[in-house]
């Protein structure tokens, strides 16, 4: 038995097998090498969102600790004030207040004088009414006056020519004449007197049917008419108060408003927390008091992560930014599909404080910047600083 198995592994065919072998799994192992450009060091990176507190005030207890997952958006109070000036807006409310009692006011007075104006109308018209009727009896007692005026001197001018004709023929005085000649006269100029009268009654009568009471030339209007008149101004400057109050007012709402929004953000700051994050540190401890500027947390973008891999200065121009590359990050066995976003020379200057890692760059080496998918899971911290294997293909 054992020679037998000593004879198989003798055997030139056992040989040339295992040569075989060996040579094939010299070539696989080579093989990334020849076919792909196999980067150096690689590790995870993202960049930080650093959120500083605006206003001065207590960092609030409920932070999310160090290593938190930010799966969906969300809203965190960050900060909370100490101590809030109000002052400002209970003097506008008060404003707000005292302009609000000034318009009501305002506006009942303007309704008071609507309906003083409403009863001035009315007793306007029932004088109308009233002094209409009377211009109109006392039209007619003196029209009444001045016919009865008109028969007794003509009655006085009867008798007047009869004396006198008498006078003549010496059957009557000279004295009863000269008597009935006054009487005479005195009957027509009584009768003028009353005719004059009339007339003024008929002037008064049109003038009252255009709203005009002359009353002897002592007013043009009746009382009631000149109380609305004044009415209606002082109502016109009550509406001028209620418009600038009215002003005022919206003019104190938009002020109230900013103030109460001033204040909200001085109250407090509520920060929103993007989805696909994760709490990378958190600088300002629970419950200390910080001032405006001060660094609250910082927060890992996993869904902007990259891989830094240092290649050798001469691939400068081979690698251009939108080439493709294949990222395996250690421990795992999935080949991610990437794309260079960015290339960094040897010399260039390089800024990483706003980056979650930031290891020791090697001199002389090119970095370059491939962006990765978001990842599945945020447990692991979304793999900053992980190492990775980057290949680049040789022939596009």
């Amino acid at each position: 038995m054992a020679g037998r198995f000593e004879q198989l592994i003798r055997s030139n065919q056992v040989r040339v097998a295992v040569a075989t072998s060996m040579a094939a799994l010299g070539l696989w192992a080579f093989a990334p090498y020849v076919t792909s450009e196999v980067g150096g060091e690689a590790f995870v990176n993202a960049p930080i969102i650093r959120m500083a507190a605006p206003i001065a005030g207590i960092v609030a207890s409920d932070l999310p600790p160090p290593g938190s997952a930010i799966a969906a958006t969300r809203t965190a109070r960050l900060v909370a004030a100490r101590v809030l000036d109000t002052g400002p807006l209970a003097g506008l409310k008060g404003s707000q207040a005292a302009l609000i009692s000034a318009r009501a006011l305002a506006l009942r007075q303007i309704a008071e004088l609507t309906a003083a104006g409403a009863r001035a109308a009315s007793r306007s018209a029932r004088f109308g009414v009233a002094a209409s009727a009377r211009l109109a009896a006392t039209t007619r007692a003196a029209n009444e006056a001045l016919a009865a005026c008109e028969a007794e001197a003509a009655e006085a001018v009867l008798q007047r020519d009869r004396i006198e004709n008498l006078a003549e023929q010496r059957f009557a005085t000279f004295t009863q004449r000269d008597r009935l000649r006054a009487q005479a006269l005195a009957s027509a100029r009584r009768c003028a007197g009353l005719k004059d009268q009339a007339m003024a009654l008929a002037i008064e009568t049109r003038a009252a049917g255009h709203g005009l009471y002359l009353a002897g030339a002592a007013m043009d209007a009746p009382y009631g008419d000149q109380q609305r008149d004044r009415l209606l101004l002082r109502r016109q400057e009550l509406e001028s108060v209620v418009a600038d109050a009215d002003a005022r007012l919206a003019e104190l709402a938009l002020q109230i408003n900013a103030e109460e929004q001033r204040l909200a953000r001085a109250s407090a700051f509520d920060a929103v927390l993007p989805a696909g994050t994760v709490v990378w540190s958190q600088p300002a401890p629970k419950g200390t008091t910080v001032a405006p500027g001060a660094s609250l947390i910082e927060l890992a973008d996993c869904n902007h992560r990259y891989v830094e891999v240092a290649l050798p200065e001469r691939r400068m121009e081979a690698i251009l930014p939108g080439s493709r590359a294949r990222v395996r990050l250690i421990g795992s066995d999935v080949w991610l599909d990437g794309t260079v976003a960015s290339i960094l020379g040897a010399a260039a200057r390089r800024d990483g404080a706003m980056l979650a890692a930031n290891p020791d760059k090697e001199a002389r080496s090119l970095t370059v910047q491939i962006g990765l998918p978001p990842p599945a899971t945020l447990a692991r911290r979304c793999d900053v600083g992980r190492l990775a294997e980057v290949r680049f293909p040789r022939w596009p």
